[in-house]
């Protein structure tokens, strides 16, 4: 017997945006790979493959000090589920009702 488990839409949604911010993620590490190329070629002058290998090593040590230096916040999973976040939100101000009022005068300034 199989059993099937449908996931529900608020699922989809979190798992999308969790791959959303990997692939995010991936492309600054690569932005971050290019950059160094650049500096180790330009600034220090070195060669191909010492500008390549120091790209490589120098990626993972700086995103290593960032994550130190810049710990990231994750939330309880209780705060990332809708029904907790309607739960915890104020209730919506109701509009104030504004009245305008439209007076038509003839050519004498009459109504």
């Amino acid at each position: 017997m199989r059993w099937r488990f449908e996931r529900s839409g608020c699922e989809r949604v979190f798992e999308t945006g969790r791959a959303m911010e990997r692939l995010k993620n991936t492309g600054l590490v690569l932005c971050l790979f290019v950059v160094l190329l650049v500096i180790f070629s330009s600034y220090f002058r070195a060669n191909e493959v010492g500008t390549f290998f120091g790209a490589l090593a120098g990626t993972p040590l700086l995103v290593h000090v960032f994550n130190r230096v810049a710990p990231r916040r994750n939330k309880p999973e209780s705060e990332r589920s809708t029904t907790a976040l309607v739960a915890h939100s104020e209730p919506m101000p109701r509009p104030t009702e504004q009245v305008v009022v439209l007076r038509m005068e003839g050519p004498t300034g009459r109504p």
